[in-house]
């Protein structure tokens, strides 16, 4: 997959998908699929804003467009010129000159250019004019209401994390290099990997979870706690520890992909490591019960 963080890329005869793209959740891989059975190459405009907490972060939206089968991600930052930009010179100057449309897909809600004024019965328009045909999707549904962007955060940060996996269809995840942590994992026996969620993510409650760890191409089940670990003394950044039940070897510096299957519990200040080991051992039992299904 190309990536393409600004304006100066030139490519030729593609199937465009454009719009937010946060959590690429079910209906999104909807616009991806109709897009990927043109048989061209497909391209994903996605838009960078500067605050907004989004489901993923920029490199975790990278990382899933890869595994969805992109071909192209651009991301355009949105300035205050690009806000400027009227809606025909969007579909003029990236939609034709720089992408080489041939087809384009939106969601019914999809809006572009200056004061949002464009829409998707000015892209089927233009797309007569300048030769792309033009697919609309309505919004889906699943248990009788859309599913969004916006529903999904509102089940992550209740900490229904399961139900905001089956509209994700991939598990929510974070990803992140390794880092050196305290050393209080080895102490108890339950060496664990540490790293730090991107400031721009939409984050669950913090707790424990049962989790799935990928590093390289291997896949370990495990126990993780999202939050500051308010046993150990002193002020700790928000993070994610992560115990991976069948791996030995050394993690630091690398990247792994932690996946939320469900919540567990909730963080909690225990008096000493010894009531932190048992909790552990609980929450390990529980873990491996729900990754067995």
């Amino acid at each position: 997959m190309q990536i393409f963080t600004d304006l100066n890329f030139q490519i030729k005869n593609t199937a465009v998908c454009i719009g937010k793209f946060d959590g690429l959740h079910k209906g999104h891989r909807l616009l991806l699929q109709e897009a990927k059975d043109t048989g061209l190459p497909v391209v994903m405009i996605t838009f960078l804003f500067s605050e907004f907490q989004g489901i993923y972060s920029y490199e975790e939206k990278k990382t899933l467009a890869e595994l969805l089968g992109v071909d192209y991600f651009v991301v355009i930052p949105v300035t205050e010129e690009f806000m400027k930009m009227e809606p025909e010179a969007f579909i003029k100057k990236i939609l034709v000159e720089k992408c080489d449309a041939k087809k384009v897909v939106v969601g019914s809600d999809f809006c572009f250019g200056h004061k949002r004024a464009g829409n998707a019965e000015l892209l089927r328009e233009k797309g007569k004019h300048f030769g792309f045909e033009v697919t609309v999707y309505e919004k889906l549904t699943q248990d009788g209401e859309i599913i969004s962007s916006t529903r999904i955060r509102k089940l992550l940060s209740s900490g229904k994390i399961s139900e905001a996996n089956t509209l994700l269809k991939t598990p929510y995840f974070m990803q992140g290099i390794v880092e050196s942590g305290n050393q209080i994992g080895r102490k108890i026996s339950v060496p664990t990997a540490n790293i730090q969620p991107a400031k721009e993510k939409e984050l669950p409650p913090f707790g424990v979870y049962a989790v799935r760890i990928q590093s390289g191409n291997k896949t370990y089940d495990g126990v993780g706690n999202l939050g500051v670990k308010p046993t150990i003394p002193g002020e700790n950044p928000v993070g994610m520890e992560v115990w991976m039940f069948d791996y030995d070897g050394d993690l630091y510096g690398k990247e792994i992909i932690v996946s939320l299957i469900d919540f567990l519990r909730e963080e909690k200040k225990f008096a000493n490591l010894e009531e932190l080991q048992k909790q552990i051992a609980k929450d390990t039992t529980l873990a491996k019960e729900i990754l067995s299904q």
